[in-house]
């Protein structure tokens, strides 16, 4: 004979979670109760209250003296981050002007959430700062690139992790800042987020194995959303080489030495959206080939914002 399966008798916390809705600090102290289908239940409601609750959950957390209540507190505050990141980063790409260094800040917030926006500009303002003082409206957009990559790769402070090349820290600009090492696809980012914060219009292309930068002729990068695409492109730069100037001939030469059909879309400037777009790909793929499949998945649920 079958054992007839117990019947679930609801207890006094979830008794009353069926009730009216209880808010913040009342909700927070049912997290350590033991029955799993409470804490499933006021977790549900948690996160329907959304982000608004995190500085109480922080502070639970901190103050939590079981294991298991701060396991819980800190993965119900993953989940209001991340959502909170899918609001923000949603609204960044429809904006009107979607400004580069706050995008990167957004893709940095998917693993280094406590990150503010102010820390994250600040990390970028020596090198601004620095070129700032040296290019002026007199020069020509080829000699503040020569003065830029002078200062830019200075000492060698940022160069190309060649020991491990697919970590996923290297997609990170703060992470690329602090330790000097980067991609292809970081090191393309900082140079525009620099670029740009300068007022140079250098906007992404997207190539084949990693994205290179193209000088748009425009005056200055514009005060509302603008498709660089509606512009000529007076040259293009390659970070990776120590932001090397290229003609669109040299372009189509590197194509076609790898056997790649000079399509439009090689040549074609790209909306800062769509370079965020580019480099989320490329850290979704790192952590699938280090095995990171929650990470992964994560990050693909960013990249389905552009679908």
């Amino acid at each position: 004979m079958y054992e007839c399966a117990k019947q679930f008798v609801p207890g006094p916390y979830f008794k009353l979670l069926l009730m009216e809705p209880l808010k913040g600090e009342s909700l927070i102290k049912l997290l350590d109760d033991p029955d799993q289908m409470v804490f499933e239940a006021v977790s549900r409601k948690i996160q329907q209250l959304g982000p608004e609750l995190l500085p109480d959950l922080e502070s639970a957390a901190r103050e939590a003296m079981s294991p298991l209540l701060h396991e819980r507190i800190e993965q119900i505050i993953k989940i209001l981050q991340f959502n909170q990141l899918k609001t923000d980063l949603s609204e960044w790409i429809n904006s009107p002007f979607p400004r580069l260094i706050e995008g990167a800040w957004l893709m940095v917030r998917y693993q280094f959430p406590d990150l503010s926006k102010q820390q994250f500009s600040l990390l970028i303002k020596p090198f601004r700062d620095e070129i700032w003082l040296e290019i002026s409206d007199v020069l020509t957009a080829l000699e503040k690139i020569r003065i830029m990559n002078t200062l830019l790769y200075a000492k060698n402070r940022i160069h190309l992790n060649v020991t491990h090349p697919e970590s996923p820290g290297n997609n990170f600009i703060n992470r690329v800042v602090e330790t000097g090492k980067a991609n292809e696809y970081s090191l393309n980012l900082l140079y525009a987020i620099v670029a740009q914060e300068l007022g140079l219009p250098v906007f992404a292309v997207e190539m084949p194995d990693h994205p290179i930068l193209s000088y748009v002729d425009m005056p200055l990068v514009p005060e509302e959303s603008i498709n660089p695409e509606l512009f000529d492109v007076l040259f293009y730069i390659n970070p990776t080489d120590k932001g090397s100037v290229h003609s669109r001939n040299d372009i189509t030469n590197f194509l076609l030495s790898q056997s790649l059909p000079p399509e439009q879309i090689f040549y074609q400037p790209r909306t800062n959206p769509e370079f965020i777009r580019i480099c989320l790909k490329k850290l979704a793929s790192d952590y699938q080939l280090s095995g990171s499949e929650i990470r992964y998945s994560q990050v693909q649920d960013l990249l389905s914002l552009w679908k």
